[in-house]
């Protein structure tokens, strides 16, 4: 019987046990695949939904009001928009913060008396607006303005009336305390303006003479300013005179008669 040497019998391995990070390797590599996946698209969508958020926009934000910084002394005397479009850029978190009643601010103190053509850049246009929020454009891109020199001037008072009084009465004099109102605008405005109107004063029924105070001026153009808003009416009103003339008169027969007839004459008729 053949002897077998022990050195050439093969030696059977004994298993390993994995180390821990060995195991952990596993864990994370090859077990709970469904969990890991779902994890994984949640990751993604939120990767996703915050890159969106910070992605830029345009949006066009109508109605913006518009307010003209000029140089002291001039005024601006012809009607320009009072609002604008404004185009923006920026991510929609921070496009969400606008609030309403913005406002943009056009700087034309560089500007000198006449007509101008102003381009709406943004080194003219300022406007408060979030961080990383920008203005792309405006629409309409140009407005043209005409600049006038700011002046102030009196014009003189002229009661305005309605109604009608009885037909025997008048109203024989009308008086206003001040007289004269003072008045600032641009000049060309001020030039075409040569007395300043009351709000209405109403006659109707009247037979006394009668005084209001704090007579409002009425001047409807918004681009001039009213320095003495209000003055007080002083209305004389008195009964016209009567005077009975007499006149002959001759008949066909060849009588003749006397007529009377009654005119009302002005209440300053001597």
């Amino acid at each position: 019987m053949p002897f077998q040497d022990i050195e050439d019998t093969a030696a059977t391995p004994i298993p390993r046990s994995p180390t821990r990070f060995e195991r952990w390797l596993r864990k994370i590599f090859l077990e709970d695949w469904s969990l890991k996946l779902l994890a994984l698209s949640i990751t993604v969508v939120l990767w996703l939904a915050v890159t969106g958020q910070n992605q830029p926009v345009t949006m066009r934000v109508s109605g913006v009001q518009l307010n003209f910084l000029k140089h002291e002394g001039l005024e601006i005397s012809n009607e320009v928009p009072s609002t604008v479009e404004v185009t923006l850029t920026g991510s929609p978190g921070k496009l969400d913060q606008l609030g309403r009643g913005l406002v943009a601010t056009v700087d034309v103190s560089d500007q000198k008396a006449g007509e101008r053509v102003i381009r709406l850049s943004l080194d003219r246009v300022k406007m408060a607006l979030p961080d990383g929020v920008k203005i792309q454009s405006f629409q309409p891109a140009t407005i043209p303005i005409r600049l006038e020199p700011n002046i102030e001037t009196q014009v003189d008072v002229e009661v305005k009336f309605e109604g009608k009084l009885p037909d025997d009465y008048e109203v024989v004099a009308v008086r206003a305390n001040p007289s004269k109102v003072r008045l600032r605008g641009p000049s060309d405005r001020l030039g075409s303006l040569h007395k300043a109107m009351t709000e209405t004063v109403w006659l109707d029924g009247k037979r006394e003479s009668f005084s209001l105070s704090q007579v409002a001026i009425n001047i409807p153009d918004p681009k001039i300013d009213i320095l003495d808003p209000t003055v007080d009416v002083y209305v004389e009103i008195a009964e016209k005179k009567r005077n009975e003339i007499h006149i002959g008169l001759d008949t066909p027969e060849g009588s003749s008669y006397i007529a009377s007839i009654m005119v009302l004459l002005p209440a300053h008729h001597q």
